[in-house]
């Protein structure tokens, strides 16, 4: 049985940006505009600064490259997940047809929310 962690991402997630709907680009954390370390994903389509992360949800990078500040995502924030407390991410979901589902992060974890 695999455990859980909500420290843990899951760098196999396959993201939708919030604002075009790109898929988004995981990133193991220390980079130039990822001051904080923290592995996160990120859109980077045409020089979209949004990322994901379970932590803090849906957020901007602004100020970067030498020092990047996190901003709110502003109404994408909407439902954690009941076991870990962790932001959903949205990405495509084939089971219910055209839409998208809201997921889990935490690496294990398959709680989904099904949005149309």
């Amino acid at each position: 049985m695999k455990v859980s962690s909500p420290e843990v991402l899951n760098s196999h997630l396959k993201p939708l940006c919030s604002r075009d709907n790109h898929g988004m680009k995981y990133e193991g954390g220390s980079s130039r505009s990822n001051t904080a370390n923290q592995a996160s994903y990120h859109c980077g389509f045409e020089g979209c600064s949004v990322r994901y992360d379970g932590t803090d949800g849906y957020y901007m990078l602004i100020g970067m490259p030498d020092h990047a500040n996190p901003v709110d995502e502003p109404g994408v924030n909407l439902a954690k997940c009941p076991r870990h407390g962790r932001w959903l991410y949205r990405r495509e979901n084939a089971k219910v047809g055209p839409g998208f589902g809201w997921f889990c992060g935490v690496e294990g974890c398959d709680y989904c929310y099904d949005a149309i």
